[in-house]
C-alpha cells in the first residue's frame, strides 16, 4: 500500500511545523539580539532572560529552538554541556503541569499526581544540582499561562539560579503572541527585565517567497514546482504574513499534485490547496454554536480584521451593530461576556487579561487560529436564512 514513491516529495518530514531549518529565512536579526542576549552564559555561564513576541506564523518557535540548539552545540564544543528543556503552554496550562514536564526532563517516570508544586519544585532543583550542568527553559504560549494568575512559577524560575549551588543555573526564554509585562509581577519584571524584548514582525510579501521556496529546496525533487507555485503562494499568505500558512499550502499542493497527470506542483494545485485548508476553527465548531454565539463570533472577527486582539468593548460594540443587522435583540455585557468565554474554552478564541496604562485591567480577546475575514465569511454563511430564529435561544 505505501510501495509506491512519491514523484514530488522528497522529504514530507521537512514539510512538517515542527521541523526547523539550520537556517531561518529572514530571521536573522531575532538571533543576532538573542545572541546578544546570552552571551552571558555563553561567556561565564551566567543566567540570560530573553522575551520573543509575534502573532501566529512569525517563526517564534522556530527561532527559539534553533538558537537554542546552535547554542547547545556551541558550548559543548568547549567540553560545557546545556540542558534546553521546550515546554507548550497550551498543552501544560498550569503550574503543576509545566513543573511536570520539566521533571520528566530527567525522569521520565515522574508520576502525573502525589506530589505538591513545591515538592515537585524541589524535586527539579535536585535533578539541576547534582547535574551541575545550566539549562535554557523555554515556555512557548506563556500568556496562556501567566492569564491563569501561574505568576508565581516564572518568578521562581527567574530566581532560580540564586538558591542553586554551583553553576547550574536557569536561563529562560519565554514566548507569547501578546505582551506579558502586564501580568508579571515587579520582582519577576526586575529580573527579567523590559530591555530583553524580540518582536517578530509578520512576514512581508518577498519573505513569504523566499521561505516557501527555501522549504521546497530542502523537501522536494528538482523540477517538480514551478515558480509560478511559489509565487501563488506567497501572494495568498501575503494578507496574513504567516510562515506555517505557506509551508501548508506548499505541503497540500504537492499532495494535491501527486495525483494529477503532470506530475509537479502548478498554480492549480495551490488554488485548490487553499480551498481546503482547515483551521483549528472546525465547521463542526462554528455549526455546533447557537445564532446568539454566532452572531458574538461574527462581531467579534469582523471587528479583529488585522488587529492582533481588540477589547472586549470593542467586541461588544460591534455585536450591536451586527445584531441589528440580523435583526436581533443584542444581549447585555454579563451575557454577552458568557458567550466569549464559552467560546475561549472551544478554542474558538482567546482571551488575555491586561494592564492599562491609565490603571486597572481589561480583557482582550484574540482569534489565534484562523483568519478574521475567513471566519467572518464561514459564520455569515451559516447565519443566512437564520435571521429569524428564535430570540430565546442562550
Amino acid at each position: 500500500m505505501f510501495d509506491k514513491a512519491s514523484t514530488i516529495i522528497r522529504d514530507m518530514d521537512k514539510l512538517s511545523f515542527d521541523y526547523v531549518p539550520e537556517r531561518l529565512v529572514h530571521r536573522e536579526g531575532q538571533m543576532s539580539r538573542l545572541e546578544m542576549y546570552f552571551r552571558p552564559l555563553a561567556e561565564s555561564g551566567r543566567s540570560s532572560y530573553a522575551f520573543l513576541t509575534g502573532s501566529v506564523g512569525t517563526g517564534k518557535t522556530a527561532t527559539a529552538k534553533r538558537f537554542c540548539e546552535n547554542t547547545a552545540r556551541y558550548l559543548s564544543r568547549s567540553g560545557r554541556p546545556i540542558d534546553v528543556m521546550f515546554v507548550n503552554c497550551r498543552n501544560r496550562n498550569t503550574e503543576t503541569g509545566v513543573i511536570l514536564e520539566l521533571l520528566r526532563h530527567f525522569d521520565k517516570g515522574f508520576p502525573e499526581r502525589g506530589f505538591s508544586p513545591d515538592e515537585m519544585m524541589r524535586a527539579f532543583a535536585a535533578h539541576i544540582e547534582s547535574g551541575g550542568v545550566p539549562a535554557i527553559i523555554v515556555l512557548d504560549e506563556v500568556d496562556v499561562l501567566l492569564k491563569k494568575s501561574n505568576v508565581d512559577l516564572v518568578y521562581q524560575l527567574t530566581r532560580f539560579s540564586d538558591g542553586v549551588r554551583g553553576k547550574a543555573g536557569i536561563s529562560l526564554i519565554l514566548i507569547s503572541q501578546h505582551s506579558i509585562y502586564g501580568m508579571l509581577d515587579e520582582a519577576s519584571m526586575s529580573t527579567f527585565g523590559r530591555g530583553n524584548a524580540i518582536t517578530f514582525d509578520k512576514y512581508a510579501r518577498d519573505e513569504l517567497y523566499s521561505i516557501a521556496k527555501a522549504r521546497a529546496e530542502e523537501s522536494l525533487f528538482g523540477g517538480k514546482y514551478s515558480d509560478d507555485a511559489i509565487e501563488l503562494i506567497a501572494d495568498v499568505d501575503s494578507e496574513f504574513g504567516d510562515a506555517r500558512l505557506a509551508i501548508e499550502l506548499l505541503r497540500d499542493s504537492a499532495v494535491i499534485a501527486e495525483g494529477h497527470p503532470q506530475g509537479s506542483i502548478d498554480t492549480e494545485d495551490v488554488r485548490e490547496a487553499k480551498a481546503n485548508i482547515n483551521s483549528v476553527v472546525t465547521e463542526s465548531k462554528l455549526t455546533g454554536l447557537d445564532t446568539n454565539r454566532k452572531l458574538a463570533l461574527l462581531a467579534i472577527a469582523r471587528a479583529m480584521k488585522s488587529n492582533l486582539y481588540i477589547s472586549i468593548t470593542v467586541a461588544e460594540k460591534t455585536y450591536a451593530v451586527v445584531c441589528e443587522e440580523y435583526g436581533h435583540e443584542p444581549r447585555k455585557h454579563t451575557q454577552f461576556w458568557t458567550y466569549v468565554q464559552d467560546m475561549d474554552r472551544q478554542n474558538l478564541l482567546e482571551t488575555v487579561v491586561r494592564s492599562e496604562k491609565e490603571g486597572g485591567r481589561s480583557t482582550y480577546i484574540s482569534l489565534p487560529d484562523i483568519p478574521s475575514k475567513v471566519l467572518a465569511k464561514k459564520l455569515e454563511v451559516l447565519l443566512e436564512g437564520r435571521t429569524a430564529a428564535s430570540a430565546e435561544e442562550f
